[in-house]
C-alpha cells in the first residue's frame, strides 16, 4: 500500500522548514512525498534540494519550467502519482505528529473499494505559530455534513491541505479548464461520483497570513464581515466562479451522472446568464445555498 503526500511550493522559505518537519515526524512511516517548486525566487530551491539530498527515500523535488500556480500544480502532481493514498501538503503550515495514522485509519474504516475522500478539522494559527482557534470548522461556522452536491456545487466546505483520497477516487479526478481550486473540484466529484467523510479532529495547525488572507477568518467578526460584503468583484466572481465550475463538471462527467445530479449542474451552470428573479428560483427548487444566513445573504445580494 503507498501513500503519496503532494506538496505545492513557491516562495515559501520562511514557513516550509517547519511544515516538512513536522512531516518527518509522523507517527505513521509509510509514505513519500512529491514537492513541486513552482518557480520559486527566493531562497526555496535551495532548502528544498537540502532536504531531498538528506531524506533522499522519503522526498523527491520536481520544478516547474514556468510558473503554473497552485492548481495546476496540484493536478500535474496528481496525473503522475498512482498511490493508494493521496494527501495534499501547502508550505506554511504544521501537521500535529498523528495526521497521516487517524486519517488513514478514518479511510480504512470507510473507503470499501468505492471513490471516497476524508477531511479533518484544523487548528488555526498565526504567522507567529500563535492559536487562534481551535477549530477551523468552528472559525468558519462551517458543517461538514452538509457535503451533497447540492451544496459543495455552491461552497466548498473541504480544505485542501486537510484531506486525502484513495486510488478509486483519484481515477476519476479530470483537470478541469475553469479557474477553479484544486480542492472544491476534487471534493464535487467525491461528492458527486463517490463519498465525502469528515473526522472532526483538528490534525494540522493551519496557518493564517497575508498570503491566505480568503481564508481562515470569523464569520462572527463584524469587521470582516463587512469587508467581504464591500468586496462586490470578489463575492461576483466566486459565484461565477461556480456556475462555470458546475457547466464543465456536467459536460466532463455527463456519462457518469444520474440524471437529476446532470440536471442539477446544468440549471445551476447556467445561473450565470439568468436575471436575479430566474436565478433565485433556481437555487429555491435545488436548494443550492450556502451555509449560514450571513453568506445567504452575500448570495442573494451578488448573484
Amino acid at each position: 500500500m503507498k501513500l503519496e503526500i503532494l506538496a505545492a511550493a513557491y516562495n515559501g522559505e520562511k514557513f516550509i522548514k517547519q511544515q516538512l518537519e513536522s512531516v518527518l515526524t509522523q507517527t505513521y512511516e509509510n509514505w513519500h512525498m512529491t514537492i513541486c517548486d513552482d518557480c520559486s525566487t527566493d531562497g526555496t530551491k535551495t532548502l528544498l534540494d537540502e532536504y531531498a539530498k538528506k531524506y533522499a527515500d522519503k522526498i523527491s523535488i520536481v520544478y516547474n519550467t514556468k510558473n503554473l500556480g497552485v492548481k495546476k500544480t496540484f493536478f500535474k502532481l496528481l496525473s503522475v502519482t498512482d498511490a493508494d493514498h493521496i494527501m495534499f501538503c501547502d508550505q506554511d503550515d504544521i501537521w500535529n505528529s498523528d495526521k497521516i495514522q487517524k486519517t488513514l485509519d478514518c479511510m480504512l474504516e470507510n473507503e470499501n473499494n468505492s471513490p471516497l475522500l476524508v477531511h479533518t478539522d484544523m487548528s488555526v494559527i498565526n504567522e507567529a505559530g500563535e492559536l487562534i482557534s481551535p477549530s477551523f470548522h468552528q472559525m468558519q461556522s462551517i458543517d461538514a455534513s452538509k457535503n451533497s452536491l447540492n451544496r459543495i456545487v455552491v461552497q466548498n466546505t473541504v480544505t485542501g491541505c486537510s484531506m486525502m483520497i484513495n486510488r478509486e477516487l483519484a481515477k476519476l479526478i479530470k483537470e478541469p479548464s475553469c479557474n477553479t481550486l484544486h480542492d472544491w473540484w476534487i471534493a464535487l466529484t467525491a461528492s458527486a461520483l463517490g463519498k465525502i467523510v469528515f473526522l472532526p479532529e483538528a490534525t494540522m495547525q493551519y496557518r493564517r497570513h497575508t498570503a491566505n488572507i480568503r481564508g481562515a477568518r470569523s464569520m462572527s467578526d463584524p469587521k470582516y464581515i463587512l469587508n467581504r460584503a464591500k468586496d462586490k468583484n470578489d463575492a461576483r466572481f466566486m459565484l461565477e466562479l461556480g456556475f462555470i465550475q458546475s457547466t464543465e463538471f456536467a459536460e466532463i462527467y455527463k456519462s457518469r451522472l444520474s440524471n437529476a445530479q446532470y440536471e442539477l449542474l446544468t440549471e445551476y451552470g447556467s445561473m450565470i446568464s439568468k436575471n436575479k428573479i430566474s436565478k433565485i428560483k433556481t437555487a429555491l427548487k435545488y436548494k443550492t445555498w450556502k451555509q449560514g444566513a450571513v453568506r445567504v445573504l452575500g448570495q442573494l445580494i451578488y448573484m
